[in-house]
């Protein structure tokens, strides 16, 4: 063969082996790519099928264990849940902040104080039960310690809107400025009808109560309560029996924007539960500065009745709102003999005195929403609540909202005048009156529904003058701006 022959079929017979080679690359690549398109056919399965798993909230641990994810949102506090409705955790907390200032100077030292700074929780559980606890964070009045104190401690059974069950440690409502939440409150502080003090002892106490809706514009409440207060157990038999009833007639007569609030509350119990030497009655001046009122030595070991009514009234449509409430207290019972809040002394005219004496006291105050938002959209269950402004305030868009308001209170307890604790045993002088009266100016700036700044002017005067550290005056003026936040 010649030479050029066998290059010629050298180079057929390599290009043959290669051609061979190249076929087995190309179905061996042809085979990888369908391995892997397959396998990613197979993830994009196993995706699918986790993601409508996730998006019907049942996915599971690979048969192991049940899970479900949990979501977090905020809707006026932290909320919990999974989208299951089995349970949801909710927390909320408030910080009040003040400022208060007095005259007669003397009286009460102008400062800084923390009204309220609380935090708590609410745990709901298939559907029907929840939990709530509360705590209230504060200091001794020298700041040596911290102290904190149970507000709410109680559980619910609420499967019906009719009739809801509660237990353990609550606000009993009674009259509608006392079963507003204090974060949504008209003025800094209650009117002198309903502020703690000779009428109300104590906003808390602990008992059972059933409360509910059973038409939607009619609401009502009746509790057993101890009667002993906030926090303490009772020292005796005898309970507290208490109830409200109200209707919003704008609802029943589907009037639009408005609310027509009619209500009437009422108990019966006793003031025998301090301690043996008795209770104190005792009122301090809406701007929680003098004491103008105080009865000692009332009950103690010796029975004290307490009998209570009240009427309400409230009249809303569209940004204005006019409010109003007359409460009668009865006390029946007999002065206990010797010493009283040490180391004032009973008089003798005190000294085992059967007493059967009247508290009466009212306020009506008018509010006004200056930016325009509606009273009717804050109103449920019988009682008022967040206000929600038009625009948020984010120096851009909006200001937030802007309330205005007046209020008058009075005091009467002239029935006690004979009893008035005094500062000699002869009982020959006293520092204390039977009566007052107060007027509130305020102004509400609500940059959102969470954060607010109150300023609020409130004058009051007495039916005769008081003496408070070694001045005597008739009335008292103070000021008070409050910056809050709460969820």
């Amino acid at each position: 063969m010649k030479p050029g022959w066998k290059l010629t079929c050298g180079v057929l017979l390599a290009m043959c082996i290669n051609s061979a080679y190249a076929d087995e690359a190309t179905e061996a690549r042809v085979a990888k790519l369908q391995e892997m398109l397959e396998q990613q056919q197979w993830q994009m399965k196993a995706m699918a099928e986790e993601l409508a798993a996730l998006q019907q909230g049942r996915i599971k641990d690979k048969g192991k264990s049940e899970g479900k994810p949990v979501q977090a949102a905020f809707k006026d506090g932290l909320v919990f849940e999974d989208g299951s409705g089995d349970w949801k955790l909710q927390l909320n907390g408030r910080i009040q902040a003040d400022y208060r200032g007095f005259v007669p100077t003397e009286w009460k030292n102008d400062g800084f104080f923390i009204r309220r700074a609380r935090l708590g929780g609410t745990f709901t559980f298939l559907k029907d039960f929840s939990v709530r606890v509360e705590g209230e964070y504060g200091n001794v009045s020298d700041g040596s310690k911290a102290t904190t104190a149970m507000t709410y401690g109680y559980m619910d059974f609420a499967r019906w809107k009719e009739a809801r069950f509660r237990a353990g440690q609550f606000k009993p409502f009674f009259g509608l400025e006392r079963t507003y939440s204090t974060n949504f409150l008209d003025f800094t502080e209650l009117s002198l009808a309903t502020n703690n003090g000779a009428i109300f002892t104590s906003t808390y106490d602990r008992g059972v109560m059933v409360f509910g809706d059973p038409m939607p514009w009619l609401n009502y409440n009746f509790y057993v309560v101890n009667g002993s207060g906030q926090n303490n157990d009772d020292v005796n038999d005898t309970k507290d029996y208490g109830g409200r009833i109200n209707a919003n007639f704008a609802k029943l007569a589907d009037i639009k924007n408005a609310v027509i609030h009619l209500g009437v509350s009422a108990s019966d119990g006793n003031i025998g539960f301090s301690t043996a030497t008795g209770s104190t009655l005792t009122q301090a001046t809406e701007a929680n500065g003098a004491t103008f009122f105080s009865v000692s030595g009332l009950g103690g070991t010796k029975k004290a009745d307490r009998s209570r009514w009240g009427l309400e009234s409230s009249l809303a449509y569209g940004p204005i709102k006019l409010s109003g409430e007359y409460i009668y207290a009865n006390f029946d019972g007999v002065t206990n003999t010797g010493t009283a809040t040490s180391p004032v002394s009973l008089p003798v005219s005190m000294q085992n005195k059967a007493f059967n004496n009247d508290i009466k006291a009212w306020y009506v105050d008018l509010n006004w929403l200056v930016t325009g938002e509606n009273w009717a959209d804050t109103y449920k269950n019988g009682v008022y609540g967040r206000v929600r402004p038009k625009n948020n305030m984010n120096l851009q868009n909006g200001w937030g909202a802007l309330e205005l308001g007046l209020r008058y209170s009075s005091f009467d307890a002239s029935d006690f005048k004979n009893l008035l604790t005094t500062t000699a045993a002869n009982g020959s002088a006293t520092n204390f009156t039977t009566g007052a009266e107060a007027w509130t100016l305020g102004a509400k700036w609500i940059f959102n529904p969470n954060a607010r700044l109150v300023m609020n002017y409130v004058h009051t005067d007495f039916d005769t003058p008081i003496l408070v550290n070694s001045k005597r005056s008739g009335s008292e003026d103070a000021v008070h701006v409050r910056a809050q936040y709460d969820f």
